[in-house]
């Protein structure tokens, strides 16, 4: 009699090789954003630094003890804001393991992507169950421009760490709600906590998880409420405790008609095609399929999709919507690169259509993403070229002043052959300072036509007569060394006029400096108990005295009296220290070609050597 053998059961050796392959196969498919992000961002790695950048790469020269190092981590700057990680940390920690060098930041700044791509991919896997779903999403998200634009520019990392945290957060509450595992709730709310020093938007993050929670998971919606409680102190410390650059309309807050309109603005600069016409003629067309097509399509389908109950789509929408909010009452400061973080959730929408709708739509589906990606692709190429292009002088610039300081100290460096792009991409910034260029002037007729850089024609002239002065002029990638094409004649044709701003310990600015000064020595120019000094004007609209000075330990506390023209216009408390101040001067006298300023301090210190009065060390002073 015999019996049936049962079927063969595969060995262990079998399902190890099968459940290895199958992982290698999902973390391949969860990587392959990245490697797509890498060959896209391949160019960014060589743009280098570029306006507010310089700001933030001089927060460490204003350290000197732990009360500083508080404040630059802290204190609010740039319009009230305080980003500690995403700003002030992360451009500290860099300057201060690698200087000047781009390259280190630019790689954290594609790891940070790389991992906020990957949680959107895990994100969209939850939400759709499709891990194809979330790959594509991704790969969406890494061609939009406002990512392209964030990416390019080092001072809006707050963006990538803010994308990251964001779906961190919503992905370890997603966990939380689905295995009740309280690790995972703790995650979330670590992601969120650190949201609060990355950027303000953080505030939406707990409308975000309520809204999921309600369209997904009704019954852990209450788990959300707390979220709202730091968001709610926060925004009320924001507004009340921190002051606000009120004097600057473009972020001042609208909230009227203009809301809709921003919607608008920013929806087409998503899609890519609006911003195709500012990079050539040539590919203007791809802004009707982009307006006419690809928009009633993507919004017919979120409608759809929300009545048939699939609300994966509307989630996406509602993502980017929230994301986005608290910058559109910024009616006058529309920026792109707000769109980084904002964008991924229409990218979510748009990559679900050819996975979620079936047959010949489904199919479709796929020529809109091609709608959306060829013009994005096209708007990221020229972009990166644009930013190559304006910092490659930038580059050339810093690194060839850095030489030159370090061959020529203690002489005046004038430029020559810097435009107003270069001027606003660097210099007006105070990138000077990070190579210790304080004595870099330009020449008459070089940046901007009203600048705090520009010297005066007469102290040029007798700088070139005390043969005290070089000059460089920025030529393709070279700064080259002109100053004897200079002394040959060209300093000849300088005519005769004040400076608007002095440098104290240089003596070629000496015939400024009236009575009450001592000479200048070692670099430095000390005032007496007063002093006055002559600037050359006129000033533009809104300009301000800038004062930088050292007052000794031995001072103790004083004030120090400031008139312009014999009106005070300030009186400023002084503590041992370096300090540099800023006050408004009075209209009336903008258009004077000479002014006078008159500083006057309560007391002085009597040095034991020759018995001077002497009370501060002063580095610059005039009018920006």
């Amino acid at each position: 009699m015999s019996f049936p053998q049962p079927a063969p059961q595969p060995d262990g050796a079998k399902i190890e090789r099968f459940m290895i392959g199958n992982r290698l196969k999902h973390w391949t498919a969860m990587l392959f954003p990245v490697l797509f992000s890498l060959y896209l961002y391949r160019r960014s790695f060589r743009i280098w630094f570029l306006a507010d950048d310089f700001a933030w790469l001089g927060l460490r020269l204003s350290i000197f003890n732990l009360a500083d190092l508080g404040h630059a981590l802290f204190g609010p700057m740039a319009q009230g804001t305080v980003r500690t990680l995403s700003e002030r940390v992360f451009f500290l920690g860099f300057e201060w393991g690698f200087g000047m060098e781009s390259l280190p930041m630019r790689l954290w700044m594609f790891l940070t992507l790389a991992v906020a791509q990957v949680l959107l991919v895990l994100v969209v896997r939850r939400l759709t169950g499709s891990l194809g779903t979330g790959v594509v999403a991704a790969m969406l998200w890494a061609l939009n421009f406002g990512l392209t634009v964030a990416m390019s520019w080092l001072s809006s990392y707050n963006q990538m760490l803010i994308s990251a945290l964001v779906l961190g957060a919503l992905y370890c509450f997603m966990r939380y709600a689905e295995a009740g595992d309280k690790r995972w709730l703790a995650g979330s709310w670590g992601c969120y906590l650190l949201g609060f020093g990355t950027l303000e938007s953080i505030v939406v993050l707990p409308g975000i998880l309520l809204v999921w929670a309600y369209l997904f998971e009704r019954k852990r919606w209450r788990v959300s409420l707390p979220f709202f409680v730091p968001a709610i102190l926060f925004v009320g410390a924001h507004f009340l405790l921190i002051p606000k650059a009120q004097q600057d309309p473009a972020y001042r807050m609208h909230f009227d008609s203009s809301l809709f309109t921003s919607v608008g603005i920013y929806w087409g600069w998503m899609l890519g095609a609006s911003r195709i016409v500012n990079f050539g003629p040539d590919w203007t067309w791809l802004e009707f399929p982009s307006k006419w097509i690809l928009t009633p399509a993507l919004l017919g389908y979120v409608g759809w999709s929300s009545w048939r109950r699939d609300y994966v789509p509307l989630f996406g929408f509602l993502l980017s919507l929230a994301l986005i909010a608290p910058m559109l009452p910024l009616r006058d400061h529309r920026t792109d690169y707000y769109l980084a973080s904002a964008s991924m959730g229409v990218m979510i929408a748009l990559a679900s259509m050819p996975f979620r709708l079936k047959g010949i739509a489904g199919h479709a589906c796929w020529v809109l993403l091609l709608i959306y990606a060829f013009p994005s692709w096209l708007v990221q190429g020229a972009t990166f070229e644009w930013y190559l292009t304006r910092t490659g002088p930038v580059r050339v610039l810093m690194r060839g002043l850095q030489h030159a300081v370090a061959v020529h100290p203690g002489k005046l460096i004038l430029l020559e052959g810097i435009d107003e792009d270069l001027y606003s991409s660097a210099l007006a910034d105070d990138a000077l300072r990070l190579v210790k260029a304080q004595n870099v002037r330009l020449l008459p007729g070089n940046g901007p036509k009203e600048n705090r850089l520009s010297v005066a024609p007469a102290t040029a002239r007798t700088a070139f007569e005390q043969e005290s002065v070089v000059v460089y002029r920025l030529e393709g990638p070279k700064l080259r060394d002109v100053t004897r094409e200079w002394e040959q004649g060209k300093a000849l044709t300088l005519s005769a006029g004040l400076s608007p701003e002095l440098i104290a310990g240089d003596a070629v600015f000496a015939s400024q400096f009236g009575e009450g000064w001592y000479p200048v020595e070692d670099g430095k120019r000390w005032l007496g108990a007063s002093g006055r000094v002559r600037l050359g004007g006129p000033f533009a609209k809104g300009a301000k005295l800038s004062i930088q000075a050292y007052a000794p330990a031995a001072l103790g506390k004083a004030q120090l009296a400031v008139r312009v023209n014999g009106k005070k216009v300030g009186l400023v408390d002084i503590e041992a220290g370096s300090f540099s101040v800023e006050m408004p001067i009075p209209e009336e006298i903008l258009a004077a070609t000479v002014i006078e300023v008159g500083l006057e301090m309560s007391k002085t210190v009597k040095t034991a050597q020759d018995g001077r009065q002497l009370s501060l060390v002063f580095g610059q002073i005039g009018i920006r």
